[in-house]
């Protein structure tokens, strides 16, 4: 097994089964890593986490800087493995991916899908229903590849519906994420040590192209360009994402 291979494993390790990893319960300060300790693990473990919230997102700096800060990689998989049992799991998913994805020793490892670590923030709950009931019937040494159908949500009486496609899309949803990872907002240039190369520029031009390729959708589906948003003082439309996830 090649060192690389090696690393992989030990991260996707990691992100295994991560909705149940932060039980909650109260580990013993001394077998905890003292630079784990009073600095991450405030935000409740199932609760909603969200780096547009200032006070999630200075957490998530802290655990970065942390897991950034480890001696070698085999010192970041033992904070990792640790801060996983007791600090909320979406924000450690964050923490970790940001850390793999911009530490040194771990170039070459490719983080899991975050479509896969948390299926449930991007699969109705009635097609993982389904899916767990066909995978608990099926026989035993069955291996035979399952496919199930991803019904869109919302009316199909209104016009939007017929761009759910779209943005429901579970790679465009994942790119979203993926983008907040690779562009992090806990980045401080002193403290990694190098900018990000033109940031502001790339994060306009991403956002442009999103809206460019949503409107040619749009104009596909015989409906019109959006229209821009002003005021967020305005009511929102009510959205069901059908999902069982709390954010949704």
């Amino acid at each position: 097994m090649s060192l690389l291979h090696e690393k992989q494993v030990r991260v996707l390790k990691l992100f295994e089964r991560l909705n149940v990893a932060a039980t909650g319960e109260n580990i013993p300060t001394d077998q905890i890593d003292p630079r784990l300790v009073g600095k991450v693990g405030q935000l409740a473990s199932n609760a909603f986490f969200s780096c547009f919230l200032p006070e999630h997102l200075e957490e998530a700096r802290r655990l970065v800087e942390i897991f950034y800060s480890a001696k070698d990689f085999d010192d970041f998989v033992l904070l990792a493995e640790q801060a996983r049992t007791f600090v909320n799991s979406t924000l450690f998913a964050y923490a970790a991916e940001v850390a793999i994805l911009h530490r040194l020793d771990s170039r070459g490892v490719i983080v899991p899908p975050i479509q896969e670590v948390f299926a449930d923030r991007f699969v109705p709950a009635d097609t993982l229903l389904r899916a767990f009931s066909i995978a608990t019937t099926k026989p035993v040494g069955d291996e035979s590849d399952v496919i199930v159908d991803v019904h869109a949500t919302g009316n199909v009486l209104d016009p939007e519906y017929k761009l759910a496609y779209y943005r429901e899309d579970i790679g465009v949803n994942a790119h979203h994420w993926h983008w907040h990872v690779v562009y992090p907002s806990v980045y401080d240039v002193k403290f990694f040590g190098k900018p990000k190369d033109r940031k502001g520029e790339l994060f306009y031009y991403m956002h442009q192209q999103m809206c460019a390729r949503y409107d040619c959708e749009r104009f596909s589906n015989g409906l019109n360009r959006m229209v821009p948003f002003h005021n967020f003082e305005d009511p929102l439309e009510g959205y069901a994402a059908h999902l069982t996830h709390i954010a949704s």
